[in-house]
């Protein structure tokens, strides 16, 4: 004989019941259906307002705040004025145009440069003036 047929022989039938599984549990009533659990739709558009309230003042407000007084610190530029470009380079105004500044970085030396690039002005002492808040 084969090990499979002796194994086949050796184990009892099973009841069909016992095979049978339920889906419903023990408490419910047969043809009852538990409710589906939904959010209503008004305490999810609460979440996403207050989500869309939170972004704006923690992160919007402040960048365009910033970027308001960046745009009015370039728009005030004069010649005289020390300042700091974006690429880190220290020197004096001489002359605004419309949409460029002269910059002299060291005597007899001047260049051009976009008044964008303009981040920071510059004290007398050579360091970085702070920044209101």
């Amino acid at each position: 004989m084969n090990y499979i047929t002796i194994l086949a022989q050796s184990t009892p039938a099973a009841p069909a019941e016992a095979n049978a599984t339920t889906t419903q549990p023990a408490n419910t009533p047969a043809g009852a259906e538990a409710p589906a659990q939904e959010g209503s739709p008004l305490s999810m558009l609460t979440t996403f307002l207050l989500i869309g309230v939170i972004f704006y003042f923690l992160l919007i407000r402040p960048q365009q705040k910033q970027q308001k007084e960046l745009k009015a610190r370039q728009e005030s530029l004069k010649p005289g004025d020390k300042v700091i470009s974006a690429g880190g380079i220290y020197g004096i105004i001489r002359e605004v145009q419309q949409n460029a500044v002269k910059l002299e970085i060291a005597p007899n030396v001047i260049i051009k440069i976009d008044k964008t690039s303009i981040v920071r002005n510059v004290s007398k002492d050579g360091s970085a003036e702070p920044e209101k808040k």
